[in-house]
């Protein structure tokens, strides 16, 4: 008979000895900061690249085709913008204004000869100059050459601002303006629209699609560390108090079930206390954001973060019982971590095959995986994430369902695996003998 005063007893135990812990209290509330630090350090090389970008570069220009591409110094968008010419000598000397040159441009400037455009780079006067030779027009070839340094210093902008310069002189006089601005740039801008089940038409930016991959392994990462952390505490429990011998005084006291259910609750309100601090700041940020992410048309995923909280209590009991039951059987912390592996593997398999759920969240393999209990929460989580209008409401049900089920069985063959590893301590069992002593127990 299970005494639910013996359960309560080592489930506040476990609690309070493990949200006591510091690598604990480390992981809760430096987890968050830790991810922002990361996401800072990752966005470092887009700003370092975005500020090179935005530098206004020199690059001298040989024409050797007798085409004449550039008769004075054109600045041009180095994207594929519309070249701009600023005045030759003769209109400067004229007294011709020259116009400021925006950031983020290259400024092309001609030279008579290689000699002189190479002493210009070796002076430090140009990024880079290319040169047209004189059978371009059949070959289509170009030559560039750069100063020494880094092996892999290219200048891309350089080379798309020289494109849009010779197709634009390819083309004038040959279209009308319209027509010739048409053919250099034949797509202006793009515009993205989002078409719901029911007709909707939603207009989509970046910001919407950073947030459509970004979010949903941002809840997908932070559900699954925070179960691996909660199982793991499971498997360090039982296996260190195997070892000291501390057990044996716990089985006087209360039977091998009250522990498996006092260790189960115990350890999954402290993991649910974690779940709750991480997705909490995220809700934080979000009401604190709430103006800035409605501009950007973000929505914060409500019935996804409350969905994360069932899942999480779902998963738990049901991996967390199993690495438990089968960790028990290890006589050391080693070989309980490689009892339970097992277990890990399976409910990590939404998250190796992401990319199937990042281009078809609704699609077959998704929906299979979601009436598999090991991987229902995760792929759950994911594809409410990623589309929840493609998820119906009795495939929540159901999978739920499935996961009770699962876990009333879980619990049950756990608890015959606990009662035969903390029977059995010191010993080193066969298969047969796991599953002979099993048997004996139920």
């Amino acid at each position: 008979m299970i005494r639910p005063r013996k359960i309560f007893v080592v489930a506040t135990f476990e609690f309070l000895s493990t949200v006591k812990r510091k690598a604990y209290l480390i992981t809760t509330f430096g987890m968050p900061l830790f991810v922002a630090l990361y996401g800072g350090v990752m966005a470092l090389p887009g700003l370092f690249i975005s500020a090179s970008g935005a530098k206004t570069k020199t690059i001298g220009l040989i024409d050797e085709s007798g085409l004449r591409f550039l008769t004075g110094e054109a600045a041009v968008g180095g994207a594929g913008g519309t070249p701009e010419s600023t005045p030759s000598l003769e209109e400067l000397a004229r007294g011709v204004a020259v116009p400021e040159i925006p950031r983020g441009r290259v400024l092309f400037r001609p030279f008579g000869d290689e000699r002189q455009a190479r002493s210009a780079l070796l002076g430090g006067e140009l990024n880079g100059y290319f040169v047209i030779p004189g059978d371009y027009l059949k070959s289509g070839r170009v030559q560039f050459y750069k100063s020494g340094g880094s092996a892999l210093k290219f200048d891309v902008d350089g080379g798309s601002a020289l494109r849009s310069l010779l197709l634009e002189r390819l083309l004038e006089g040959r279209l009308d303006e319209k027509l010739a601005s048409r053919v250099s740039r034949p797509i202006q801008s793009t515009e993205t629209f989002q078409v719901g089940e029911e007709g909707l038409i939603e207009p989509t930016g970046i910001a919407q699609q950073v947030a459509r991959l970004v979010i949903p392994l941002l809840f997908t990462v932070l559900l699954f560390t925070s179960l691996m952390m909660s199982a793991g505490y499971l498997i360090q429990a039982i296996a260190v108090e195997k070892e000291n011998r501390v057990v044996e005084v716990l089985l006087s006291s209360a039977s091998p079930e009250e522990i498996l259910s006092g260790k189960l609750l115990g350890l999954g309100a402290a993991g649910l206390l974690q779940i709750g601090v991480w997705y909490g700041l995220l809700i934080a940020g979000g009401l604190a954001f709430a103006g800035t992410l409605t501009a950007l048309g973000i929505e914060v995923p409500w019935l996804t973060i409350a969905l994360a909280f069932l899942l999480f209590v779902l998963a738990y009991l049901f991996l967390g019982s199993l690495m438990l039951g089968s960790g028990s059987l290890g006589t050391t912390m080693k070989e309980s971590q490689q009892y339970s592996v097992v277990w890990t593997m399976l409910s990590v398999i939404p998250l190796m095959m992401l990319f199937v759920f990042l281009t078809e969240p609704n699609g077959v393999v998704p929906k299979v995986l979601t009436w598999i209990p090991f991987t229902a929460p995760l792929t759950l989580l994911l594809r409410m994430s990623l589309e929840p209008e493609g998820v119906a409401w009795w495939e929540i049900a159901g999978a739920t369902l499935v996961m009770l089920v699962s876990t009333w069985f879980g619990i049950r063959l756990a608890a015959r695996l606990f009662r035969v590893g903390l029977l059995l301590t010191g010993a080193r069992l066969s298969l047969r003998e796991i599953i002979r002593q099993a048997r004996l127990s139920s």
